[in-house]
This record gives structure tokens, sequence and C-alpha cells, in this order.
């Protein structure tokens, strides 16, 4: 079952103990959770912060937990499981479909390879470099495709790694059966039915913009020049990123270059597709025994609306059965009072016959039908359209 992150409670820890005494708690470093903690938008001590306490001088006060404006994807903790090696035991079982990916990734035999020269690329990664020849540049200078292809936002001169990384990963990714589509400007991977966005790129350097000495000179014979506020230089870092970081990122390091990590950026894919297919079960359980609970209440309700209409029936029948006594009583003191007076007359004694059969006919312990009271007449409108 998916799990998201405390927002409070976090905010109450990192403010009651060094971020480095709580960072073990979450499985990070001291770094790690501070990053943590800016990407859900939770404020922390700031440098020094701690020494001052513990000096007796005074500190900011703790401030006030606003409202998470962030992608709710975000708050979601990583699967704790996925997350320990093969070679350590495991406290909790790892989904049989996360574990078989697991499995696979962790295989030195399936590491994947990036090749030193581009040999039948991928055709994402054709379609690419076609689109680069005559490439836009978006405002740090980085030349984007012209076409739908891949989401590549690298300098010039890391584009030919980029795109090696990007052919190996791609030819891994459709080679263990995972879906690579292109959907308009981003490419899906879909993993277990749940798809990713798969994106490159190489972060820059900004810095104040420094004219050339061309453009000073122009400057100074009063022509008109366009100064930039900043200039951009590419870093070399390359990043992989998979729905924007959410479901996974790898970026080269001092140590590890991205093209050694590639086979760990599969796995945060696929635990975040795993999370997602659980969260995905775990509603529709909700969903199934919330239909169950009003399939059985629908159930009871009709049960219960059938027991009032017959309740209702039977004390209609009880009034009924009371007029129909009622009637009977009248016409029997009526004829004990004819009989007492001198005798009955026939237009008497036909009275009694007509009020007998009337009581009869509403007395429902009684089959008796009445030629008039039981018809249904319709009368007609005086226009002559639909009934009056």
């Amino acid at each position: 079952m998916a799990e998201y992150y405390d927002r409070a409670r976090l905010q109450e820890e990192v403010w009651s103990a060094p971020l480095r005494e709580v960072a073990p708690g979450y499985g990070l470093s001291d770094v790690g959770l501070k990053k943590l903690c800016a990407r859900l938008q939770i404020p922390t001590p700031g440098r020094g912060y701690w020494a001052k306490l513990k000096a007796g001088k005074r500190v900011p006060a703790r401030p006030e937990l606003r409202e998470y404006t962030g992608p709710r994807g975000a708050l979601l903790k990583p699967t704790r499981a996925a997350a320990v090696p093969s070679s350590s035991p495991s406290s909790e079982p790892v989904d049989p479909r996360l574990q078989a990916i697991l499995s696979y990734e962790q295989d030195p035999a399936h590491n994947v390879r990036v090749a030193e020269r581009l040999s039948r690329p991928h055709p994402l990664v054709v379609k690419t470099r076609d689109a680069l020849k005559k490439p836009a540049h978006d405002q740090r200078g980085i030349p984007l495709p012209t076409e739908p292809a891949l989401d590549l936002k690298v300098s010039t001169a890391l584009l030919p790694r980029a795109l090696r990384v990007a052919d190996a990963l791609l030819k891994a990714l459709e080679q263990r059966g995972y879906r690579v589509t292109l959907d308009g400007r981003f490419v899906q991977v879909e993993i277990l039915g749940i798809s990713s966005s798969l994106s490159f790129f190489e972060p820059t350097r900004r810095t104040r913009y420094v004219p050339s000495p061309e453009e000073i000179a122009k400057q100074a014979r009063g022509q008109w020049v366009y100064l930039p506020q900043w200039q951009y230089t590419p870093s070399g870092q390359l990043h992989v990123i998979a729905d924007q970081g959410y479901s996974g990122k790898v970026v080269d390091t001092a140590k590890i270059p991205v093209e050694d990590q590639l086979n760990a950026f599969i796995l945060y894919m696929a635990r975040r597709a795993v999370q997602a297919l659980l969260a995905r079960e775990q509603r529709a359980i909700q969903e199934a025994e919330l239909r169950r609970r009003r399939e059985e209440a629908l159930a009871r309700k009709a049960l219960q609306d059938a027991e009032r209409e017959r309740l209702q029936q039977v004390e209609s029948d009880a009034q009924d059965w009371m007029r129909a006594e009622q009637l009977r009583d009248y016409l029997s003191a009526f004829e004990q009072h004819a009989l007492w007076a001198g005798g009955l007359t026939e237009e008497q004694r036909a009275f009694l016959v007509w009020g007998r059969a009337k009581a009869d006919w509403l007395d429902p312990l009684v089959v008796a039908g009445d030629e008039l009271l039981d018809q249904e007449i319709e009368i007609p409108s005086p226009s002559g359209y639909g009934r009056w």
C-alpha cells in the first residue's frame, strides 16, 4: 500500500534535533534529508542554529508549516523493501513483480552497456539526431529538437555521449519487454502498465554576461548591441530523468558516470511503477468493498421497503375492515330502529341490501366486487386532448 510522508511530523523532528540525528530514521544522510524537506516544502533550521541554541543565544522561532503546493507524487515514500539490496535480509516482503525485476537488474549478466560509438541506433535516437541538425535554442543556448523526438536538452559538446546513453537505455528497456513510445514531445516508457516520461538534461552555470571586445568596441562607436543579462556555461554533467525525477533520476558524479547507473535507473522506474500499481490495486480493493457494502445496503433497503409496503397494506386493510364493520353496525342499528318504529318498508329493505353489499366490498376479508365502484372512469378534456 502506498505510504506518504507526514509533513507535520517531519517538521517537528527536524526542529527538535539536528538533521544528522533525524536522517538515519529515514534512511538518508543529513544532506539527503535536507533535500527531502526542501522537496516537501518543509523549512529547516539554518546554519549555526543548534550551536546558538546550545550556547543559550537567541534563535529564530520555528516557522509555521504552510499548505503543500507541490505535486502529490513527491509526498510518496519510496518502497522500503525495494531499496534493500538483495544480499540483505528484508523485514518486509517484496512484491513478486518488483522482486523479479530486482533479480534481473542485479544480475551482472544484464548490465546495460553503453557503446563507444552509435551502431544501428534506436529509431528515436535517429529521429532526435536528425531533428537537431537545424535546432532551436532555449534561453541558455542549449540546442533543442525542432521535431517530435527525445526530450533532450544538452550542449553540442555533450550531445554524442547523450545520444549513446539514450540509445543503450532505450534498447535495454525494449529488450526487457517495456513499451517505449513517442507521445508528442515526450518519450513514454511503460513498465507493468505504468507510464513514465523520459528526459535527458545538462545543467548549466549562470554568470553575469561579460561583453566581448567586439561588442565593447561597437558600443564605443555608438552602435546598438544586444547584451543579455546572463551567460550560461554547460556543466558537462548528464542527468537521466523519469517523470521530472519523481520516478527516478541518475546523474554524473565524480566517481560514477550515468553509463554505470542505467540498471539502477530502470530499477527506480520499476519501483515507482510497482508503488503505483499497489496504490491502484488498493484503491480497487477499497472500491470493490464499497460496492459490496452498497449492494448489501441496497438489498437491505429493498427488503425494508417491501416490509413497509406490506405493513402499509395491512394497515389499509385494517382501516377498510373497520369501515366495513362500522357500516354493518350502523345498518344493524338502522334495521332495529325501523322494526321498532313499525316495520321495514320496501325502500328500507333495499337500502339495507345495498349498504351491506357496500360493506362487503369494503371488507378485505370478503371477496366481493362492485360493478360501479370497481370501474376506472376517464373523463376527456373539453378540448378533446388528454384527460381532464
